[in-house]
């Protein structure tokens, strides 16, 4: 059962902010990274362009076509637009579908090195249609390069490795559908693109046993503000690949956050944004370091999202204003310190 139609949050209107609860998140933006130059590039996501619909035959090409070349389908929601009808009334989308993808045998070396990579592992696979133009259907998903510079990591060998794991499913997509291919252009980056904390604790009996009351009193903490676990991945403790590639961690888990009056606002609604989707689920990872009392937390800022889009109806900028105040406070209140978005394994 799609975990959108179990976890139904009653739909609200109103987003009004706390003004100093703004002022706060605002003032954070002090703790962003200034070191970190963007690339050169200027493609935020690539787009495949069909003229009928798919999705069917997709379902099964991510789930079956993508393992054969390394890619995982985690935590799937097929049909989004169908919630937007049954707790907001309407939609303007014909098709909203997320394939939540994960290379883990490619990625998780490179976490080795970075492991701020957990802010787009697993990225998402979008497809879409809307209703004003329903003979066009859209596949896309992030840039690689414009992932690694919104999450600030410079390093070569990262950078490379990474752009290059997405090569072989943009071929497969070409090859299965013979998709015209385009890119949604970058429009800039924010100020403070990503969100760091660090939670410090007492060293614990058993580290596993710690980090699963953690995860249980995290996830219950979100439920409680109206955001939904879309997804879970184990990154260290992957079953699609069995060997533990992360032997300097004892814990390295990334979420999917789901919020339906956020999402509903920004993909469908008034002059919707369906390929903003290439973010959503909010990927927030969380690890602990062997020989570290510290949890580590991150992920990308709703503010990301808007300087790349280049997202400014008052609406739309209300709601990331408002989860990118929600958010930190929720992890504040777990015990979260803000810091800077930098690579904690380089000293």
């Amino acid at each position: 059962m799609n975990i959108f139609t179990i976890c139904k949050t009653k739909f609200s209107t109103h987003v009004t902010l706390v003004s100093a609860a703004l002022a706060l998140a605002l003032s954070t933006s002090a703790l962003a990274a200034t070191s970190f130059t963007p690339s050169d590039n200027k493609n935020l996501a690539v787009v495949y362009t069909l003229d009928k619909p798919i999705e069917e035959d997709f379902f099964k090409f991510t789930k079956d076509d993508m393992k054969k070349i390394g890619f995982f389908l985690n935590d799937p929601h097929h049909n989004v637009q169908n919630v937007y009808v049954e707790q907001v009334g309407a939609t303007g989308l014909e098709q909203l579908s997320f394939s939540s993808m994960v290379n883990d045998m490619s990625a998780r070396p490179l976490m080795n090195i970075d492991p701020r990579l957990g802010g787009f592992t697993p990225f998402n696979l979008v497809i879409y249609r809307k209703k004003s133009e329903p003979s066009k259907t859209i596949i896309t998903h992030i840039a690689p390069e414009a992932a690694l510079d919104i999450l600030g990591i410079s390093d070569t060998t990262v950078r490379t490795k990474f752009v290059d794991m997405f090569k072989p499913m943009n071929e497969a997509i070409e090859k299965k559908y013979g998709a015209k291919k385009s890119y949604v252009k970058l429009q800039g980056y924010a100020k403070e693109s990503m969100m760091n904390f660090e939670i410090p604790f007492e060293e614990p009996e058993d580290v596993d046993d710690f980090f699963d009351k953690f995860q249980e009193k995290f996830e219950s903490s979100f439920q409680a503000k109206g955001y939904i676990i879309a997804g879970f991945y184990n990154m260290k403790y992957s079953l699609n690949t069995k060997p533990d590639q992360l032997p300097g961690f004892d814990e390295y888990v990334v979420w999917s956050l789901c919020h339906i009056p956020f999402s509903y606002t920004i993909f469908d609604g008034k002059n919707p944004l369906p390929q903003a989707a290439i973010f959503a689920p909010c990927s927030m990872y969380a690890y602990i370091k062997k020989g570290e009392n510290k949890i580590v937390i991150g992920m990308p800022t709703l503010h990301a999202w808007a300087s790349a889009l280049g997202i400014t109806e008052k609406d739309k900028l209300e709601k990331i204003d408002q989860l990118d105040t929600e958010i930190p406070a929720v992890i504040e209140s777990l015990g979260g310190k803000r810091v800077p978005n930098t690579n904690p394994l380089v000293k």
